[in-house]
């Protein structure tokens, strides 16, 4: 099961005819996949990055058209109520895409503090739909569709508004963020040569990625740490001063991580986000982050987990108990001994 079971595809769709296959295998390569599960919120104003940088985990001063990056806002205590990929559509607009279970409270959120600054904000889940590419093809299929492509990881191409980023190192992962109304444009250039799945298959290459998103079951659960953020790079630890940073930057240069983020695989299906982990006992260890369901019999997870019970290998997840797999992780997990 993914973490949004009953996200329908997105409403610009309707009017393509688009089939989803889902083949119900971990291995599709070369694809294209609707990620109707996020949405986005657009800042825009003369005060856009100020505010930005004020409020968020990432360095908003490195953010340009041609360059995106990860990143986060968390409470006064450290724990996220976002997690967010951020760039420019022009000079003074910026994207966040995320989860579009979250993009209203993070709307909430940011408007308590937004009204001191020249910029603005607006839900633009209407106004955009993420596309994902995967595969040794999907360098081509962007070129395609906007005449050039990123090179390198975090690196966009802006056509208009229009956005294609690269999400891996290897360049076999790309976003493409579309404006709505050019989706019958763009959808044809792209989907050359990619066969078309569910969005599943995007996310089950976030996991093996290691890339962790916060969704509405999450808000308020973790620090940026516990999702690793501190390792892909979504937390800047130079930028200055933003809401949260104190607790952030005392967790990396003074504290101890106790319950870092792990890769598994388990047999059980019901791994919604916030799902708990146990171990010998019913106090809970850990929690699901984000899951997908390979074959109607195992999941693949990131979940957040105290090492202690990871290293003893005694833990389980759900009211069936099923015991996890610790899968690898393409980074080193670092707990600030």
């Amino acid at each position: 099961m993914s973490d949004h079971p009953n996200s329908p595809l997105h409403p610009a769709f309707a009017a393509l005819s688009v089939p989803i296959n889902d083949n119900g295998t971990s291995a599709a390569n070369n694809f294209i996949a609707p990620l109707s599960h996020y949405g986005f919120l657009a800042i825009a104003g003369a005060d856009a990055a100020k505010f930005l940088q004020g409020q968020t985990t990432c360095d908003v001063s490195k953010v340009d058209a041609a360059l995106s990056c990860a990143g986060a806002y968390t409470t006064p205590k450290g724990r996220m109520i976002s997690s967010f990929q951020l760039t420019q559509s022009d000079a003074e607009t910026y994207l966040l895409r995320m989860r579009a279970d979250i993009v209203e409270s993070t709307k909430a959120v940011f408007g308590k503090y937004i009204v001191f600054s020249k910029a603005e904000q607006q839900n633009a889940s209407e106004d955009y739909i993420a596309i994902g590419l995967c595969g040794d093809q999907a360098k081509a299929a962007v070129s395609n569709a906007f005449a050039a492509c990123p090179c390198d990881v975090h690196q966009v191409v802006n056509h208009q508004g229009n956005l294609a980023l690269q999400i891996d190192e290897d360049g076999k992962l790309f976003e493409c963020w579309i404006k709505t109304s050019e989706l019958a444009v763009f959808w044809p250039r792209l989907s050359q040569g990619l066969e078309l799945q569910s969005s599943r298959h995007w996310e089950l290459k976030l996991i093996h990625l290691g890339l962790a998103e916060v969704s509405a079951n999450t808000v308020d659960r973790f620090i940026p740490q516990m999702l690793n953020y501190q390792i892909t790079g979504a937390v800047n630890f130079t930028k200055g001063c933003y809401t949260g940073q104190e607790v952030v930057a005392r967790m990396q240069y003074k504290g101890k991580l106790k319950r870092p983020m792990y890769r598994i695989k388990v047999a059980a299906q019901d791994l919604t986000p916030g799902t708990d982990l146990y171990s010998t006992g019913e106090q809970s260890v850990g929690n699901i982050v984000n899951s997908v369901n390979l074959d109607n019999t195992h999941s693949e997870a990131l979940a957040v987990i105290t090492s202690k019970e990871v290293e003893q290998g005694t833990v389980v997840v759900g009211t069936d108990r099923a015991t996890i797999e610790v899968l690898s992780l393409p980074y080193a997990i670092t707990n600030n001994d």
